[in-house]
């Protein structure tokens, strides 16, 4: 494996998280600042995913087309751009056209993702997009510190944290710019003929939004991608609902909260950062895949019933671990079926956003209704339903239609 693309896109991922995960703590206390309500710091982090779930297919074509360095480039300066707009912005509309942009500019993951399966063989696919993650989140536990350390106890909050997101960007872009094109063009995405059908595909006429849903062509493609929707339905609605859960379960303020985050996070880092990748060596992705969604419906049941904090740091930690082995372990298997890298996880990710999208008002409104108890054992429930389904159909069990070089 060539550690050196890998290496590249875990940094990138790391500092374009990093800005992201900084000026999430602003952005509730500057809409409440300008008279916005509770509904509207929902409606501000839904409208992003959705302008994402509009723009991952495209960015994720333009992979394929272009090549990564091309994508990273262009979609650090558009979120340069919309950073710039929301340190600049004076009112709550404004506000959300940033967001929306910033939600139009995410092609970064994806190009990340796509040269990390460019330059990767099936064999050490799963570790490489482990790794990505815990770049992930290393980002996101770093970017929160220093975000809280930033906004210090100020009541109105202070714009510095969207400031150094300005900066930590610029820094993206350039590492953007180190990229080498010979590394990141799609060449290395598949053998010499598999290559030649992907250049006659890109210039047949298959340029609108719809067409790039080449992934669901197949059977099996399509169930596994279903399936990687709703395992990221259940744990967003749980993203979604936590907060609320502990405070009315446990009478947890926000800084328990955020400290239970942090450890949350710090278990992904530690399985993702190289758990997965072995494990997927030895018993294959499907055997992953498969714990993954185990542990993360027994962590959902317990979280159901957590009336301690041991049974909810228990519950945080299959959860933690259940998303950790179920996401790089079904992206590899996705990756190895599919003949365009850059599409494939430009759908991945826009089936991702679209989860962020519904989740977090969806399922609070069945926790309002129905009660946490209830919303947890139903998405456990439907877990183990889904476990049943994909192990009894086989729907992971088809070999990769082509082969992958190993970089």
């Amino acid at each position: 494996m060539n550690t050196k693309p890998l290496l590249l896109a875990c940094l990138a991922t790391f500092l374009y998280v990093l800005a992201l995960a900084l000026i999430i703590p602003f952005l509730p206390f500057q809409i409440l600042a300008f008279g916005g309500s509770y509904a509207s710091v929902g409606g501000i982090f839904s409208a992003f995913s959705a302008a994402s779930f509009l723009s991952a297919p495209l960015w994720g074509r333009a992979c394929d087309r272009w090549g990564v360095k091309t994508v990273l480039l262009a979609s650090a300066l558009l979120t340069l751009l919309s950073y710039t707009v929301l340190f600049l912005a004076p009112s709550l509309p404004i506000l959300y056209a940033a967001r929306i942009l910033a939600g139009l500019a995410a092609g970064w993951l994806i190009a990340c993702q796509t040269l990390v399966a460019q330059t990767t063989d099936s064999r050490q696919r799963t570790r490489g997009l482990g790794l990505l993650g815990a770049a992930f989140g290393t980002g996101f536990a770093a970017g929160h510190a220093l975000s809280a350390w930033l906004l210090g106890e100020n009541l109105i909050p202070a714009k510095t944290p969207v400031l150094a997101a300005c900066f930590v960007v610029l820094a993206a872009i350039a590492l953007a710019t180190t990229f080498s094109r010979q590394n990141t063009s799609p060449k290395n995405s598949a053998n010499d003929g598999a290559q030649k059908n992907l250049k006659r595909s890109l210039k047949q006429g298959r340029r609108g939004w719809f067409d790039v849903f080449v992934l669901f062509q197949t059977r099996t493609l399509a169930a596994v991608a279903l399936v990687y929707f709703l395992v990221s339905l259940s744990f967003h609605g749980f993203e979604g609902t936590f907060a609320l859960w502990v405070e009315k379960t446990l009478a947890f303020g926000p800084r328990e909260v955020a400290l239970l985050l942090t450890y949350a996070s710090l278990v992904v880092i530690v399985v993702q950062g190289g758990l997965v990748g072995a494990l997927a060596r030895r018993q294959g992705e499907t055997a992953v895949v498969f714990l993954g969604i185990a542990c993360l419906a027994s962590g959902l049941a317990f979280l159901a019933f957590a009336t301690s904090l041991a049974l909810l740091l228990l519950a945080l930690t299959l959860i933690a671990i259940g998303i950790s082995f179920h996401n790089p372990a079904m992206q590899s298997l996705i990756s190895q079926r599919a003949e365009r890298q850059g599409e494939t996880f430009g759908i991945l990710q826009a089936l991702t956003s679209l989860a962020r999208t519904i989740a977090p008002f969806g399922f609070a409104l069945v926790a309002t209704a129905w009660g946490g108890t209830i919303l947890y054992a139903l998405l456990a429930v439907a877990l183990l339903l889904l476990f049943v389904l994909v192990k009894t159909f086989a729907l992971l069990d088809s070999k990769p239609s082509r082969s992958v070089k190993k970089a």
